[in-house]
């Protein structure tokens, strides 16, 4: 089922949600949102970034509200009755103390670890998404050429990255999160949710409702909205790396259960950052650093490092 849907996902959901999609990556949802920023502060657009936070945004999904919306997106009637035999009559009971409850129905929510649920919780957040796209009351990054679209929102699974170019915008956009809260059961946290300024604003008289960042947000696990963000990201994954690597050198391994540990544990964390910001040189040298004095437990090399890389073939 998971690959039946997969080949008309990238039909059906917009180019703005990249998880779930064959072909979209997270890293397009960064550099869409670092570009943007740039594009704005190049060009001193006044513009409200919003990142909305949604409660136990998974297990909120109406059952009945997403058998809907796979029939609103012609999927057909065998897969949308496939869907629902998964989803009804489903009952859990809790662990307390021991003790196992009396089942209980569920009739919201979508499976953890089922490899369904991302595509069936990114069709349901589509909804909200092309909601505000076309709301023209809802005004976003106006973009260059003849075809005149706006930028108006970003998305990856759960996490909604909104751009309003006024105070009149915001209204429109907290009356569709609570019409798509009323039908789906999903529910804005206004409170949780942040607001970064770029350009002029007045906010004396009418103040916006989300709670105003005045330094760096953090969106989808980066720093941005200034300078000092990529320092910033950099910075906090470091300590990660050498977290890992203190664990690890509590066992004895070999070089090779060493280097098996660098490729597939430690240093995967630092890559995600290389697609929003480039590797620093500071930030290469300690690394580098880390590693060695790892492999030998000692600041001191046994082999000089020229003959430890090995060249990229």
């Amino acid at each position: 089922m998971v690959n039946r849907l997969k080949g008309a996902m990238g039909e059906i959901v917009h180019p703005d949600q990249t998880c779930g999609v064959p072909g979209r990556r997270v890293a397009d949802s960064l550099a869409l949102i670092r570009d943007t920023i740039q594009y704005i502060t190049d060009r001193n657009i006044r513009i409200a970034m919003v990142c909305l936070h949604q409660e136990k945004a998974f297990d909120r999904v109406s059952h009945e509200f997403m058998e809907k919306v796979l029939q609103g997106f012609g999927l057909g009637e065998q897969f949308c009755n496939y869907v629902r035999i998964m989803y009804t009559d489903i009952f859990s009971s809790v662990m307390v103390n021991g003790w196992k409850t009396d089942p209980f129905p569920i009739r919201s929510g979508v499976r953890q670890s089922c490899p369904l649920s991302p595509s069936l919780f990114v069709l349901v957040i589509e909804l909200l998404a092309e909601y505000i796209r076309k709301n023209p009351n809802i005004r976003g990054i106006p973009t260059t050429g003849d075809a005149k679209k706006e930028v108006k929102c970003m998305l990856y699974m759960d996490d909604v990255t909104l751009f309003c170019t006024d105070r009149k915008s915001v209204q429109p956009l907290l009356e569709a999160c609570k019409d798509f809260g009323k039908a789906s059961g999903a529910k804005i946290n206004v409170d949780k949710s942040q607001a970064k300024l770029f350009g002029r604003w007045d906010l004396c008289n009418k103040p916006l409702p989300f709670p105003i960042e005045a330094g760096l947000v953090k969106i989808l696990g980066i720093w941005f909205g200034g300078p000092g963000a990529a320092e910033k990201t950099w910075n906090e994954r470091l300590p990660k790396v050498k977290q890992k690597l203190g664990f690890w050198s509590l066992r004895h391994l070999s070089i090779e259960g060493k280097a098996l540990v660098l490729r597939n544990d430690a240093l995967p964390v630092l890559p995600y950052v290389t697609q929003a910001w480039p590797l620093l040189a500071n930030v290469a040298r300690a690394a580098n650093s880390m590693v060695f004095h790892f492999v030998w437990h000692s600041k001191m090399d046994r082999v000089k490092r020229s003959v430890m890389h090995k060249e990229h073939r």
